[in-house]
């Protein structure tokens, strides 16, 4: 139904007034918005993705070895993934604050993280970062440990180091598990919207603005189907 009406002028309650075909991409591809809602959501997507699966690598790698202190951590690192979008949105926003925010406060810097459009966007990849982190450390933690014992020792005895170990070993080992993490994650960041709602609405200068937003705004804020319904199908492929 969305590519049906996505080919149609469509007035504010829904209902279709006039075909014009491809039209109506054209026009949304000539707004400056939704292309800015594009490249930031890859831009954003690609901050996020590999970042928060190699981390969640490197805990994995740390966590491996079981030892009495093995339930606390492990449960540390874990904790992003228990954690609401929004809630943690709240909790990042009290930390950039400029004036008290524990960021600027601890490394004496006078960054305006979430007001800057040079830093917005990062500031809310670091939020999901920490958010993906956690999911992917469960993930490869299972993943790491089921690594046959035999197959370490052997890498072991004849010398590898740990780059080696990393990428000869434990990288191909765990591919079908990180191919899965990077799947979901993919699909999950080009339909993020929730985050740049919380902290930033989009702003400033449309500096964080994503596709899902952008689609949001032009059904909650104006009823404009007319731009929405073609907008979704495009975002949908991209995601596809």
């Amino acid at each position: 139904m969305t590519v049906f009406k996505s080919l149609f002028i469509v007035d504010s309650f829904g209902h279709l007034k006039r075909f014009v075909g491809l039209e109506n991409y054209a026009y949304i591809f000539e707004d400056k918005v939704f292309v800015k809602s594009i490249i930031n959501t890859l831009i954003f997507t690609l901050l996020t993705v590999p970042t928060s699966k190699i981390l969640g690598l490197l805990l994995a790698l740390l966590a491996n070895k079981r030892r009495k202190t093995s339930a606390f951590y492990e449960a540390s690192f874990a904790v992003p993934m228990a954690m609401a979008s929004s809630v943690t949105a709240m909790i990042f926003q009290l930390l950039y604050v400029p004036s008290l925010g524990l960021i600027n406060g601890v490394f004496g810097l006078d960054i305006q993280w979430l007001n800057d459009p040079k830093f917005a966007l990062l500031s809310i990849s670091i939020v999901q970062i920490w958010l993906s982190t956690g999911y992917a450390f469960i993930f490869l933690l299972s993943a790491v440990r089921g690594i046959s014992p035999d197959i370490i020792e052997s890498a072991s005895l004849e010398g590898a180091s740990p780059l080696q170990m990393i990428f000869k070993i434990y990288l191909p080992l765990t591919s079908p598990t990180m191919f899965y993490l990077i799947i979901t994650d993919i699909s999950f960041s080009v339909m993020m919207m929730s985050l740049s709602n919380v902290l930033t609405n989009g702003g400033p200068q449309n500096s964080t603005i994503t596709m899902m937003q952008y689609i949001y705004k032009q059904i909650a804020g104006t009823a404009n189907y007319t731009n929405a319904n073609p907008a979704a199908i495009v975002a949908f492929l991209i995601a596809f």
